[in-house]
C-alpha cells in the first residue's frame, strides 16, 4: 500500500475536506457512509467505507456472503454465476451458423425475432450470422464459376 500525505485545515466546527483522489482510491462515493476508528494510544484516526450488513447490489439483508470486501446475497451471487456460465456456453460462430441454416430450412416463414428467440441470441448477432451465410454462399458461387480451383478448397471454405 502506498502512503500518501496531505494536509487540510480543520474548521471551527471540526470539519475538514477529504481529497477526491483518496476517496476514489478507497471506493467512497458521494452518499456513501464512512466509519471512523480511533486509536487513542497511537493518537491516530482511521476512516473506512462503511460496508453495512446489506447486499452491495440489491440492498437485501438475507443470507449474505463476503466477496472482495463486499457483501452479496445468494440471489445476486447466483445471477452472477448464471451470467458467467452463459458467457462460457456461447456457441462458436460456425455452430450457430449451422443451427440457423437448419432453422431457415425448417421454418422458412419465421421472422428474425422468432429465429433470435429460437437460438436464444440477440437480433444483432442473428443478423451477423445471416451476413456470414450470405458471404459463404457468394464464395461458393465464385469458386464453382472458376473451374481451375480444386474442389478441396470448396470443402475448407464452405
Amino acid at each position: 500500500m502506498r502512503n500518501i500525505a496531505m494536509t487540510r485545515k480543520v474548521d471551527s466546527l471540526g470539519r475538514f475536506g477529504m481529497p477526491k483522489e483518496i476517496l476514489y482510491t478507497v471506493d467512497i462515493r458521494p452518499g456513501d457512509s464512512v466509519e471512523i476508528f480511533m486509536d487513542a494510544e497511537a493518537s491516530t484516526i482511521s476512516l473506512g467505507k462503511y460496508i453495512g450488513q446489506a447486499c452491495k447490489f440489491c440492498q437485501s439483508t438475507e443470507v449474505l456472503s463476503t466477496f472482495k470486501n463486499s457483501l452479496i446475497c445468494n440471489e445476486c451471487k447466483s445471477q452472477m454465476i448464471a451470467t458467467q456460465k452463459d458467457k462460457q456456453n456461447q456457441q462458436p460462430k460456425e455452430v450457430m451458423t449451422q443451427l440457423l441454416l437448419v432453422l431457415l430450412e425448417k421454418y422458412p416463414d419465421a421472422t428474425q425475432q422468432e429465429y433470435s428467440d429460437m437460438l436464444r441470441i440477440p437480433i444483432a448477432r442473428l443478423r451477423n450470422l445471416c451476413q456470414t451465410i450470405t458471404q459463404n454462399k457468394n464464395n461458393e458461387k465464385e469458386i464453382k464459376s472458376n473451374p481451375g480451383i480444386n474442389s478441396s478448397i470448396l470443402k475448407r471454405r464452405g
